[in-house]
């Protein structure tokens, strides 16, 4: 489908897309506008774009199920979140999804803009299901366990060889290094006496 508009931008407060598609159109991107998720999913249903960029918080559907939706609709869509409530495991999950940037509000235009500029000049983006991301969040832990598991199963005899050895080579050490410095103490003292006793060429 021929897709007339460049970036849709999205957000429940009007002044703000008011703003910022004034600001983009200015570059000579071509811009349109949704106040939420849900009319957002509805333009784009009809009209899809290069580049969407969305607030995360808004009333209805959020900037996630608007993500998820271009997941699985639309998944050559560029996507750039914007929010001011993120954390570093929300960030993770937004670009698990797909999303090509992350920008934590209050957002310069001078970042915003070259935000834009990067998208537009990306790839396509290879998204996975949300099932995949959730599932590989929860696998390495569930390895580590496995792997733990199998290594003590495969080596039982030499796990309970280093068990028993373990204190023996700790006494041994305890016991020998002390006999090991008076010996090495004796035979410095030994040489310095005999040096004293039979000084050379007497």
């Amino acid at each position: 489908m021929l897709r007339t508009n460049q970036v849709m931008f999205v957000d429940d407060e009007e002044g703000v897309r008011t703003s910022w598609q004034r600001f983009l159109r200015e570059r000579g991107v071509s811009t349109t506008t949704a106040p939420d998720g849900a009319s957002a999913i509805d333009q784009l249903s009809r009209e899809p774009v290069e580049v969407v960029v969305s607030d995360l918080r808004m009333p209805g559907k959020d900037g996630m199920e608007l993500l998820e939706w271009l997941q699985a609709r639309q998944p050559d869509t560029r996507f750039i979140m914007l929010t001011g409530y993120g954390d570093k495991g929300l960030e993770g999950r937004i670009r698990a999804l797909g999303a090509v940037d992350y920008l934590e509000k209050p957002v310069s235009p001078d970042v915003l803009a070259r935000a834009v500029e990067r998208a537009l000049a990306a790839d396509r983006v290879t998204r996975r299901p949300v099932e995949a991301v959730e599932a590989e969040q929860e696998a390495p832990t569930e390895a580590l366990v496995v792997e733990t598991s199998a290594a003590v199963k495969q080596s039982p005899v030499k796990t309970l060889g280093m068990i028993v050895a373990a204190p023996i080579l700790g006494l041994a050490f305890v016991v020998f290094l002390p006999v090991l410095g008076i010996g090495t103490l004796l035979w410095v003292l030994g040489r310095e006496l005999k040096s004293a006793l039979w000084p050379a060429g007497a």
